[in-house]
């Protein structure tokens, strides 16, 4: 569990910055508290990168944490993010719509969207198989990190949109607004570039529009499928 402490040891000052900014900043300034939500997760994800939690690139191009209980303590850490998200600012809340229409219908569609993204990937790439018990955490991660991430882009941010825009245009802007926060991971932490902007960009669209037809939740179950499907342990 080093690598959780050495993670947390350098996220909880940035964090506590980012809530006073998000405290000390009007309530009536929906868009500037949401863009402190979102700079905040950034910080959040791209952390992980120097702190050894995953890595970006070479053969197995999406690699993670090789012990399950890493990968499942942030999953959980990223879905108790996201029930105080939904105590504390119900503004935002309310712009998340879990469903649009049938629920089981909805997450099936996520799914399928999902597989038709990542299982081709994944077959091209040969990605091996982890062990039963890594596979157990990195669902775990897949599933609330990536929760984390669509309730902001897809939920918050999409749903703000929509009542400012047409539906399509808050979808393109969603995905573009995801693939833009994934520059620094592109052109910074690694030096991938434009594959993980363009990848990011398909992968923003593809959930904005699972989210503007079915809703937030199947949204989710598409972003967990595909990181699901592309991960592989790391070494």
């Amino acid at each position: 569990m080093d690598a959780l402490l050495v993670y947390f040891g350098r996220l909880i000052p940035a964090l506590a910055l980012f809530t006073a900014w998000l405290a000390l900043t009007p309530r009536t300034q929906t868009s500037h508290r949401l863009l402190v939500l979102i700079i905040a997760f950034m910080f959040t994800r791209d952390l992980m990168t120097p702190s050894g939690l995953w890595s970006l690139g070479g053969a197995e191009p999406l690699r993670f944490h090789h012990d399950p209980g890493v990968l499942a303590a942030l999953g959980l850490a990223s879905l108790g993010v996201i029930a105080l998200l939904a105590r504390l600012l119900p503004e935002y809340w309310r712009s998340v719509v879990g469903f649009k229409g049938p629920r089981l219908g909805g997450i099936v569609m996520g799914i399928a969207a999902g597989c038709v993204m990542g299982l081709p990937l994944r077959l091209y790439l040969g990605l091996e198989v982890g062990s039963l018990t890594w596979l157990a955490g990195f669902a775990l991660l897949a599933l609330g990190g990536n929760a984390l991430e669509e309730v902001l882009f897809r939920g918050m941010l999409q749903g703000s949109l929509e009542q400012q825009m047409g539906l399509c245009k808050a979808a393109l802007g969603s995905a573009v607004a995801f693939s833009a926060c994934h520059a620094y991971l592109a052109f910074v932490l690694t030096d991938i570039g434009w594959p993980i902007l363009l990848f990011t960009f398909i992968e923003g669209l593809l959930c904005a529009f699972v989210r503007l037809k079915h809703g937030t939740v199947p949204a989710i179950a598409t972003h967990a499928v595909i990181i699901g499907l592309l991960g592989a342990p790391l070494g």
